[in-house]
């Protein structure tokens, strides 16, 4: 019986051992010991990164009524916060199920809500990843001189970064007049960025030294000590810094040898092109405060509703032309319009109606403000969305602009001598509201009239004391609703003002 109960105690202890030892074996392969010092002090640093922004934007996770989900499918509205931080702990115990499971939850968020189709989410769990799966160090380098590079390129093609944004952002952090700053802060920006991203296709350890001093640039500028503004990006850019820093500082190959590895990095670095035609959303092809967005602006019977994001949510509507079209059916009433101004060469304005079923009916620019379109339970036809552009080049140069009140579309613009430009007609295309322009006593010529072809609600226009002849004016007969002409003092004749004027007796 001794000896039996000797035998019988081995047995137990080579079983207890052969347990222990498969959980050292499964702990090795799925716990914290699979990864080295490094890559786990980088993961614990990006899983709290990912905690701080969810954390940020919390209400941003929940179901919410106003403003509504935005889901790709009609699905209930979920609340998704726990499930998130529960994924972030797994990552913290067990790094490569815990991994797998946050971006299961991550997608499925975005699927319940597009609101939640913010990058620095996405961006932040591919920096996790990298530190779990080695595997994923091409992936993730490729994605990062994406990144930088079409951020700088973005902004290098952008009117609008030259412009109001640029200048918006130096107003915010404390310059009062920064009148002859925000054109070379703009470009000096751009030429970083890109020069961070050519380097991490090149020379991937000087992109290191390159990124972290920009990205610790990017979260003082939008810190609480300047800006005090779009916080949930701030975890992003520490992550970027780091975790990027680290994964381009351990690149070991300047240039992809293999084609697989070569058409990785030509698929990255083509797909934010997608963004111009539509193709991919913005917010995955490094369009960063660029501000070459499309917007949306929904006409009420009680006025005008800008469709934007912020508030409590801590983060900017997702502008695209779906989502915009999707938030006007869930939150508008029948009759109401939506227009959505689009600045991408390659994209037009879109113009909806909203009918008794709830859908979004796309219709003519023409029907949308002349009112052909109206019902009975709306407004009597479509208010035009202003471009930023626009008012800001003219707000620059010192340009009139008189709106009927507060909040309400540019409806007359009054140019002068010494402020007008033939250029700046141009910018009127962005005011699809303008029914008045005076450009008496100024320098415009008959060949400057063609911008004005683009008002299509212009109903007067001021030419007295200009060099403006018939064969000039006469380029503005296309204009549907053009009834009053001033024109003492020029080179036009009560004939050409006739042939213009159709309602003239």
């Amino acid at each position: 019986m001794k000896e039996f109960s000797i035998l019988s105690q081995a047995g137990t202890d080579s079983e207890a051992r052969a347990e222990q030892g498969a959980v050292v074996q499964l702990w090795e392969r799925w716990g914290t010991l699979s990864l080295c010092r490094t890559r786990l002090g980088l993961l614990s640093f990006g899983v709290l990164c990912q905690a701080l922004t969810v954390w940020i934007t919390l209400p941003l996770w929940a179901g919410r009524s106003s403003p509504p989900n935005l889901p790709t499918f009609p699905v209930p509205a979920f609340d998704f916060y726990w499930p998130i931080f529960g994924t972030l702990v797994l990552v913290l115990i067990l790094p490569r199920p815990g991994m797998a499971l946050h971006w299961g939850v991550l997608i499925a968020a975005g699927v319940f809500d597009q609101f939640r189709l913010q990058p620095q989410f996405y961006a932040i769990a591919l920096l996790m990843s990298v530190c779990v799966w080695p595997s994923l160090h091409n992936f993730t380098r490729w994605f990062l001189a994406s990144t930088w590079l079409w951020a700088g390129l973005h902004k290098l093609v952008s009117s609008d970064w030259y412009g109001h944004a640029s200048y918006w952002l130096l107003r915010r952090s404390g310059i009062d007049e920064p009148d002859g700053y925000h054109v070379a802060f703009a470009i000096a920006v751009a030429l970083s960025e890109i020069a961070v991203g050519v380097l991490a296709c090149v020379r991937p350890r000087w992109a290191t030294i390159g990124c972290v001093p920009m990205h610790l640039g990017i979260i003082l500028m939008l810190s609480p000590i300047a800006l005090d503004w779009n916080e949930s990006v701030l975890p992003w850019n520490a992550c970027m810094a780091l975790i990027g820093g680290w994964v381009m500082w351990t690149t070991a190959e300047a240039w992809p040898k293999t084609t697989a590895q070569r058409g990785l990095a030509f698929g990255w670095l083509v797909l934010p092109l997608g963004f111009f035609v539509g193709w991919v959303d913005h917010g995955f092809c490094g369009v960063l405060y660029s501000d070459s967005l499309p917007r949306g602006q929904i006409t009420t019977a009680q006025g005008t509703q800008r469709i934007r994001g912020w508030g409590e949510l801590h983060v900017p509507f997702p502008n695209e032309r779906r989502t915009l079209r999707m938030f006007f059916e869930q939150s508008a009433s029948p009759g109401d319009f939506l227009h959505v101004s689009d600045p991408r060469y390659l994209l037009d304005d879109l113009y909806y109606v909203l009918d008794g079923d709830g859908g979004a009916n796309e219709i003519r620019a023409e029907d949308f403000y002349s009112g052909s379109a109206a019902r009975e339970s709306g407004p009597p036809y479509g208010v035009g969305l202003d471009e930023l552009r626009a008012i800001f080049a003219l707000r620059q140069a010192g340009v009139k602009m008189v709106r009927q009140a507060a909040g309400m579309p540019v409806f007359a613009v009054a140019f002068t001598a010494d402020n007008y430009e033939p250029g700046l007609l141009a910018s009127l295309s962005g005011l699809p509201n303008v029914r008045q322009v005076q450009l008496a006593g100024t320098a415009v010529t008959d060949s400057d009239l063609r911008h004005l072809l683009k008002l299509r609600l212009l109903t007067g226009v001021g030419l007295e004391d200009t060099g403006i002849s018939d064969s000039g004016l006469l380029q503005l007969k296309p204009l549907p609703y053009l009834s009053s002409i001033e024109f003492q003092g020029s080179e036009i004749s009560e004939d050409g003002v006739k042939k213009v004027l159709k309602s003239m007796p």
